[in-house]
């Protein structure tokens, strides 16, 4: 059920409007009747810009006045009985990490010492980057229904629902939570975390809002010096506020790593301009080090004063030791990515032959799963008849030996194209160059030959995709179909037959490695349909002919082809592409 109002329905103000809690949910009549009749109210949380929407009867519930619950999540958490708190932030991490609905049940203390059982039904949602997006539910008040029920703090499956004796009964007392299983299972998700920003992610998205902390900044130390790399902020008040305090968390993270032990404040003032205190926070500070080499250190920032008692200091130093190990790991991935991509980078070229006529832009984006070298590679050659090659590849694999391949094979065409061979000799050569080599390794590639003066194109093709034209002023777009022969070193006596055609002034064409439309999820043809159909709809949206700048609209359509790529992480498979464009004939 989204707790969202109507389209139709205005949210009430209760408070001030620019406030984040300010805004109440709003239902539509009939299930504002049925809801009361639950004794039910609705709530959302929303992840990405921390606001928290209550309706008047969850106000009611916690014990907040609707006219004053600012939309923090301090106002639940200085509610919540300490008892149930420890259990609470384990289901939450557990719910974050699998996603889907969850029942929970808990205690909330009134000011006036009343006591209100509640249970929580909900589903947390997630974007489209993967990541939660927000939480939505109803509360439902259990006070006059005896004692609580096992916690049911878990994702609700109706395959499990159907459990029965023994099973059913440890799956309950198995949900039961506390600080060591909410550590458990951060555990198990910072394992599956491999570069720092994935670690990063992993606080952001479950360990801060499980333990109800509205900031939480985590600094790495990078050879003797260090870098702030996490900093999750939520609403201007928080920000304000960080920003406020930012040289004293500075100062308490790099005591606590020169002191090698946590640090608990628990009422830290945040003074305005005029020196009056603004509000009270708590921290906890945790130094981060692996196998006695110190990683950097993280700071949670709550809202209000916190005690820390022992169980929550000794939670939180187990934290300590399971992020530094995360990190220090993921640390050693990141370096070891960059060099392989460097590595890459250092063989392409550093730039591109201006060419009378034309304009050309190219991309190369690394994968980031692994830590080795790609193979997809890019050039352009000027010839000594003044035509240009144009060359794109993809050597086999992910490996150094891969990225040495694809050097050699580059400095091979390079070599046979000096000579004066046309497109189908230079592939067959650079195939018989690539099975004498010692390798099992094999590459695609499609080298096509440009006349500057007339667009003329003399294409050949090994394995590799289509390339594909672009009449950039219909639009008009469709693969230049090659006949082509085997991938290069698989065949040592295989021929590549070529194929001519012209590309017409304002045209242009894009050589791409199949990075760029290859998923394990979709099939390659319907992949190669979208990137057309994508590449239309960006030529819609360019400036018409005459009144753009050729390079700077063949940079949009090159954006708007890898934007989809850098969305996917991790991404598996290196991707190269080439657009190459001939000028309009001027009037």
């Amino acid at each position: 059920m989204d707790a969202r109002p109507p389209d139709d329905a205005d949210p009430v103000d209760a408070a001030d409007p620019d406030r984040p809690g300010a805004r109440q949910l709003a239902l539509e009549p009939r299930l504002a009747l049925a809801a009361q009749a639950a004794k039910a109210g609705a709530y959302e949380w929303d992840m990405v810009t921390g606001a928290i929407f209550w309706d008047e009867v969850v106000c009611r519930l916690v014990g907040v006045a609707p006219d004053e619950f600012d939309g923090r999540a301090e106002a639940f958490f200085a509610a919540l009985d300490p008892a149930d708190a420890a259990r609470l932030a384990a289901s939450t991490a557990r719910v974050i990490e699998t996603g889907g609905a969850y029942r929970n049940w808990y205690q909330v203390n009134h000011p006036d010492g009343r006591v209100r059982r509640i249970e929580e039904r909900g589903e947390v949602l997630f974007g489209a980057d993967g990541r939660p997006e927000r939480f939505i539910g109803l509360l439902l008040d259990r006070t006059d229904e005896g004692p609580d029920p096992v916690n049911l703090a878990r994702p609700t499956d109706p395959a499990s629902a159907q459990e029965s004796g023994s099973t059913a009964l440890s799956g309950l007392l198995t949900a039961r939570s506390d600080d060591s299983s909410f550590v458990l299972i951060l555990a198990r998700a910072l394992s599956r975390a491999t570069t720092v920003a994935d670690v990063l992610r992993v606080m952001t998205d479950i360990a801060r809002p499980s333990l109800g902390a509205d900031n939480l900044l985590i600094d790495v130390i990078y050879e003797d010096d260090s870098s702030w790399i996490g900093a999750a902020a939520y609403g201007e008040h928080v920000r304000e506020s960080l920003t406020g305090l930012r040289d004293q968390a500075a100062e308490a993270m790099r005591t606590a790593v020169t002191e090698s032990r946590p640090l608990f404040v628990e009422d830290i003032e945040v003074r305005g301009p005029d020196g009056g205190v603004i509000e009270t926070r708590s921290w906890a500070v945790l130094p981060l080090s692996s196998s006695d080499v110190w990683v950097g250190a993280c700071l949670f920032a709550f809202t209000g004063s916190r005690v820390f008692d022992d169980e929550k200091r000794a939670m939180f130093t187990a934290l300590s030791g399971i992020l530094a190990q995360a990190l220090a790991r993921a640390k050693l991935y990141d370096t070891e990515h960059q060099r392989a991509t460097q590595l890459q980078r250092a063989m392409l070229p550093r730039r591109l032959p201006d060419l009378a006529g034309f304009d050309s832009v190219v991309r190369y984006l690394p994968a980031s799963a692994g830590m080795l070298a790609g193979g997809d590679w890019y050039d352009q050659l000027r010839l000594a008849d003044g035509s240009v090659g144009l060359v794109i590849g993809d050597v086999q694999g992910h490996s150094a030996e891969a990225s040495a391949v694809m050097g050699q094979l580059r400095i091979a065409i390079r070599a046979f194209a000096a000579e004066g061979h046309g497109p189908s000799e230079v592939l067959a050569r650079t195939g018989r160059l690539l099975a004498g080599l010692d390798t099992d390794l094999f590459a695609t590639c499609c080298y096509l030959q440009l006349n500057p003066d007339t667009g003329e194109l003399l294409a050949a093709r090994a394995g590799h995709p289509h390339p594909v034209m672009i009449n950039c002023t219909r639009p008009r777009v469709s693969e230049f179909a090659i006949p082509g022969g085997p991938p290069l070193g698989v065949d040592p006596s295989a021929t590549y037959p070529w194929t001519r055609t012209v590309l017409a002034p304002g045209d242009a064409l894009l050589l791409y490695t199949d990075g760029l439309v290859e998923t394990r999820q979709d099939d390659i043809e319907e992949s190669v349909r979208a990137m057309l159909s994508r590449i239309q709809d960006c030529l819609r949206g360019t400036p018409p002919p005459g009144t753009d700048t050729g390079a700077d609209r063949l940079d949009q359509l090159a954006e708007c082809l890898v934007r989809p790529v850098l969305a996917v992480v991790p991404r598996q498979d290196d991707v190269a592409l080439m657009l190459v464009r001939r000028l309009p004939e001027p009037r």
